[in-house]
């Protein structure tokens, strides 16, 4: 009977539960008036008298939306997109400002969306700084920015800071286009528990020790060409150090360890790994010795160049292991040398099931 209510007001549409999927169409005109006025402290015009077309033509029949709490209406307008979620702030006073807490966000240019005209980044971008500004959700579940064109790092950066500071469960930061950004801000927010960056043409900088108490899911992904990981110049050592307790999977896709020496990451709980090279690129060599400390692996894919990277998994038990290495024409080695980086890929007492392809 709720659900027949309120489809009965607001179109339920096919998109991700619980979020607003912010993207900018043809109502970017009248959302962006909307959030002037909010920026200015004005009033937003609200019908509060005029009855609508629809109650018109059901006059008398009782209004049970507006009776509803405030949660169950912004658990509503979770499922609608930007434009409809925001347009409803015209309908009276008590709905103003109730998009502005809803917890889950998708923001994007275009790179999730066809869109056959161009996208002006700058009004996308103040935009974006203003909605996220009005946000009036005390803790961010997720937070998904798409990009595909290429932004200045900055900005990115203090739009990243501001999610931050809700306290945000879930990061996804993709882009198409270079988006060299520091991670150092993100890798101190203990409350995220999912981490998911995917950039192409990009540098990212990771401090040299990282401890997060709460990340179970970490995604380090290549859009259509590598990304670079590197520590910040003032780490001499050139190490750097991740530990996550409760860390349950890692995947690394056509990620370059770029003048670092050695990684460490430390998860007891770590279940899933995964990390796969497609690009071989001479001119981007990486050195670092990669070590993986967990407990117990259920499954472990390992498909890479071989080269002069190693990653060596130090487990007491691997239920699932997967290896598949391709020649590099860029790196010589003999049989015996061949064994040995073998040989180094694993550290383990207990291994069960082992495929090894060369």
């Amino acid at each position: 009977m709720l659900f027949h209510t309120v489809s009965m007001f607001f179109p339920i549409i096919g998109i991700r539960k619980n979020s607003i999927n912010f993207m900018i169409d043809d109502n970017i005109f009248f959302c962006r008036n909307l959030l002037k006025k909010m920026d200015s402290g004005g009033s937003v015009t609200a019908h509060e008298n005029e009855p609508s077309k629809r109650q018109k033509y059901s006059e008398g029949e009782e209004d049970r939306i507006s009776k509803l709490p405030d949660d169950i209406i912004i658990h509503i307008l979770s499922f609608l997109l930007y434009k409809e979620a925001i347009c409803t702030s015209v309908l009276s006073r008590r709905w103003v400002y109730m998009w502005t807490c809803v917890p889950n966000i998708y923001l994007g240019d275009k790179f999730k969306i066809q869109c056959s005209y161009p996208i002006n980044k700058t009004t996308f971008i103040n935009f974006v700084c203003r909605m996220l500004l009005h946000l009036n959700a005390s803790n961010i579940n997720l937070f998904d920015l798409a990009l595909s064109e290429k932004y200045d790092p900055f900005i990115i950066n203090q739009l990243i800071s501001l999610v931050l500071n809700k306290k945000v469960k879930e990061i996804c930061l993709l882009s198409m286009g270079e988006c060299n950004i520091s991670c150092y801000p993100i890798f101190k927010c203990q409350s995220l528990e999912k981490l998911v960056l995917g950039l192409g043409h990009s540098i990212i900088q990771f401090p040299s020790f990282v401890s997060l108490s709460s990340l179970t899911v970490l995604k380090l992904t290549a859009i259509r060409n590598p990304m670079k990981i590197t520590c910040y110049s003032s780490n001499q050592s050139k190490e750097l150090t991740l530990k996550f307790p409760f860390l349950r999977e890692y995947i690394s896709f056509d990620c370059i360890w770029l003048d670092v020496k050695r990684v460490i990451i430390d998860a007891p709980l770590l279940e899933n790994v995964k990390i796969v090279r497609q690009w071989l690129m001479s001119f981007d060599v990486s050195h670092a010795e990669i070590v993986i400390r967990a407990s117990y692996i259920t499954n472990y894919l390992y498909s890479t160049y071989i080269s002069s990277e190693t990653t060596l998994l130090d487990a007491a038990h691997v239920a699932d292991a997967s290896i598949y290495l391709r020649d590099d024409s860029e790196v010589e080695m003999s049989g015996q040398e061949m064994k040995i980086f073998v040989r180094k890929l694993f550290n383990i007492n207990n291994l069960k099931c082992l495929r090894l392809q060369v």
